[in-house]
């Protein structure tokens, strides 16, 4: 076998070793000063229960991924090492609040962990359903309402007695339920309307930043107004009133914009302001965009992207970086069998999807132009050292 083939190999097996010792070390050492009756800090165990049963959950967690890693591969293989992950850091977190404190609400709304936890591998797990049509907006809309409903739980399980002046619970509670029905009514692409393929795809991306609009809107629709209710009642509706307004407002003006977005228009512009030739050079740019959007076909707008960075004189890594959402992305992949009707579905997704790809490196040419390189989207695989 080849020297350096050697080596790697013997990596891997350090490596593999490294958490499985640390695991049996930390058991070991926790039950011998701890835990056994003749230990030196036996009569200290229930204090150092949150440390001892955390830590060790987690180095297992880590020691059996490192396992799973070292005798399987393959795609499902990497998407299980990341759920045991999720896993072992959720059950390691309620173990530590668990044990913590003898108060007994604590440990009552430590078990939400769990099932935030759970709400969270559900999720990930939507990924496996990509190319069904209704079963990946179930899975994640459910993991939401799973989300919310163990927030408010473990809140109230924390603080039984309910505080009139806020209403944290609720409001999580409900951004996430309204988060999940946004991502039904993203099912909405099954008609196959092309303005409504557009807003479904709008509505399943972004979703972090949609949760926290919809918190903010929710607290002042619901603390801010319970304070201005009680100085005035007529202010108090007037500024329900505003804020319901200001989120249509904003809520038509995004919609718009989404139908009426070309995706090659930003690109063209971008590429105008870092190319010295703003005729030449730019007008085929729509060609590769068109062919890319509709065929998937990388290639000719890789290339073309690449040409036109080397004109510029971008570095080869930078300009990998810039392009890095278009060599990273995937389409949704289509079952061996389906109706006509599901694979026109799936294939407007995957337009949106490479649609948002374009999109990105958008944004990344706009970043470059700025110089925060470190901002770039779409980089898991793309070195990230001497990007300038």
């Amino acid at each position: 076998m080849h020297p350096k083939g050697i080596q790697e190999k013997n990596n891997i097996f350090k490596e593999l070793l490294v958490y499985p010792l640390i695991f049996v070390a930390l058991v070991f050492l926790s039950w011998y000063y701890f835990l056994l009756p003749e230990g030196r800090w036996y009569h200290a165990k229930e204090q150092v229960y949150f440390l001892i049963f955390s830590v060790c959950a987690f180095f297992l967690a880590i020691s059996i991924k490192k396992i799973f890693v070292f005798f399987l591969k393959g795609k499902n293989a990497e998407f299980i090492e990341k759920l045991i992950v999720i896993l072992g850091t959720g059950v390691a977190l309620f173990l530590f609040f668990y044990y913590i404190s003898d108060y007994q609400n604590l440990k009552d709304a430590s078990i939400g962990i769990l099932f935030f936890t759970i709400a969270v591998i559900l999720h990930k797990i939507s990924e496996l359903y990509r190319s069904g049509i209704y079963s990946e907006s179930i899975i994640i809309a459910g993991s939401y309402i799973l989300a919310g409903v163990t927030v408010e739980i473990a809140y109230s399980s924390l603080w039984p007695e309910p505080d009139k002046e806020h209403s944290i619970n609720v409001i999580l509670m409900l951004s996430f339920i309204i988060l999940s029905v946004l991502q039904l009514i993203s099912l909405i692409d099954v008609t196959e309307k092309q303005s409504l393929i557009k807003i479904s795809s709008w509505l399943k991306r972004n979703h972090l930043l949609k949760f926290i609009i919809i918190s903010i809107a929710l607290f002042m629709l619901i603390d801010v107004r319970r304070v201005i209710l009680l100085k005035d009642v007529k202010t108090g509706w007037i500024f329900v009133f505003v804020v319901l307004l200001v989120v249509f407002i904003l809520l038509i003006a995004s919609i718009r914009r989404v139908i009426k977005e070309e995706p090659d228009v930003r690109l063209k512009k971008h590429l105008q302001r870092i190319t010295y030739d703003k005729i030449r050079d730019i007008s085929s740019i729509s060609k590769y965009v068109d062919d890319f959007v509709m065929t998937g076909r990388k290639s000719g707008l890789t290339s073309y992207l690449f040409y036109m960075a080397y004109r510029v004189e971008i570095p080869v890594v930078t300009a990998s970086r810039i392009i890095a959402p278009i060599l990273e992305h995937k389409d949704i992949e289509v079952t061996e069998i389906m109706s006509a009707k599901n694979y026109r579905v799936i294939e407007e997704r995957n337009k949106q999807n490479r649609i948002k790809v374009v999109k990105d490196v958008t944004d990344n040419l706009e970043l470059y132009g700025r110089g925060r390189y470190y901002e770039y989207r779409g980089n898991s695989a793309i070195n990230t050292k001497d990007n300038r």
